[in-house]
């Protein structure tokens, strides 16, 4: 059968196209590709020609140091501002606030034990008060609910009122009771003198009045202001009697002591534990990132001004080396027996002192006045604290007993 005209056409077109390619390629050399060998040494040698690299699609390197010289500069910066943390002013200003430290710690320390005490003496249990621990002269057995929630509830409370107290002092909203105001005029000889006086002033007063003379003006009372190594020392209570508190209830979880052991007797589930520990991390970091300002203001002891110069320095002599060095002294003077929860009190009010960097960081400037403010050593705090200190160090050493009759 013969094929169709389209067919018949196709092939006719496709033979004389190949008769053409045929022709074209018996006229000229056929060209081949050299092996890839001898491409590539000839890209090699051209690119040497041309003294030329090949573009990478990596991102260009920035004109800087190398990162350990980098490092090496800002380590030194640092040490160079830091270094007058070891001046002999600067040491001044930690030794004086250690020694409100140590002070504020002890009296917490020796006042909680004591309360905890009189309240097992209220639930009928003889206790012994020592350094590290209480000695309860009970059975476990013999404990009740009442017994549990009294004697390690009202320690916990009492220093919640201390933190009140304490913050009230601090802010100056707490006025002399009418007592202390009446103690002058207790006999009839201080009232009579008080009457006389009085009297004085009267007759004067009509006097300037007959002559048309008038005295020179009175001078106005000053306002009585707290000063600043009380508030210091108020500041340091403030502080030490939050950890005590929030401190029973962040490592409940771990040791069964103080308010964490109502805590586990009240729920005895290992949930509510981690979750009063969570509630006070935040809490602590939020009251020691509101108290942190009165850090900045107590350099009005020493400073006249703080700027971003001095200002981080300070903070270091006045908060941050006092709790390094009396951290050290309270754990030092448990040998021969540690105890790892009061290391841990100890240790939590590191979460209370943490957001001062931060806050140091963006904080304003501060100019207080133009007097020359001497640093020098507080010896009146320094050698009452040392009396203060080492009679309840004795105390607690020997061992003091509350018992039952």
């Amino acid at each position: 059968m013969r094929p169709s005209f389209f067919k018949r056409t196709k092939r006719a077109i496709k033979r004389e196209f190949r008769r053409i390619r045929d022709e074209h390629r018996s006229t000229g050399r056929r060209r081949r590709k050299p092996p890839l060998s001898v491409r590539l040494r000839h890209w090699v040698k051209k690119m040497k020609e041309r003294r030329t690299r090949p573009e990478s699609r990596r991102p260009s390197k920035s004109h800087l140091p190398p990162l350990s010289k980098r490092i090496t500069h800002y380590l030194h910066l640092q040490r160079t501002k830091y270094a007058v943390v070891f001046s002999s002013e600067y040491l001044i200003i930690a030794l004086n606030s250690t020694v409100l430290y140590l002070l504020s710690f002890f009296l917490i320390h020796f006042l909680t034990h004591l309360v905890t005490g009189m309240a097992a003496w209220f639930c009928e249990i003889s206790t012994t008060l020592h350094y590290t621990f209480i000695d309860f002269h009970i059975r476990y057995w013999n404990w009740t609910e009442e017994m549990v929630i009294l004697v390690f509830s009202i320690p916990a409370i009492f220093t919640l009122l201390i933190t009140l107290a304490s913050s009230l002092a601090f802010a100056g909203r707490i006025k002399m009771p009418a007592i202390f105001k009446r103690l002058p005029y207790l006999t009839k000889k201080q009232r009579y003198k008080q009457k006389q006086r009085q009297r004085q002033k009267d007759l004067d007063l009509q006097v300037q009045r007959l002559n048309n003379k008038t005295g020179p003006p009175e001078k106005q009372k000053l306002k009585h202001r707290i000063p600043w190594t009380v508030r210091l020392f108020l500041l340091w209570t403030i502080y030490h009697s939050t950890t005590y508190f929030f401190s029973g209830m962040l490592f409940s979880f771990l040791f069964h002591r103080r308010f964490g052991y109502v805590i586990w007797y009240a729920f005895n589930a290992y949930v509510f534990d981690v979750l009063f520990s969570i509630v006070a991390f935040l809490l602590m970091v939020i009251i020691g990132y509101a108290f942190a300002v009165q850090f900045f203001y107590s350099a009005r002891m020493y400073l006249n001004d703080l700027n971003d110069r001095n200002r981080m320095p300070f903070v270091i002599s006045q908060a941050i080396f006092p709790f390094i060095i009396g951290t050290i002294l309270t754990i030092a003077l448990q040998i021969p027996v540690f105890d790892p929860s009061l290391i841990l009190l100890n240790f939590s009010m590191f979460f209370l002192l943490l957001p001062l960097p931060s806050r140091a960081a963006y904080f304003d400037s501060l100019h207080f006045d133009n007097r020359e403010k001497p640093v020098k050593i507080y010896w009146k705090w320094l050698v009452w604290s040392a009396v203060i200190l080492v009679s309840i160090i004795i105390a607690l050493k020997t061992g003091i007993q509350i018992r039952r009759p």
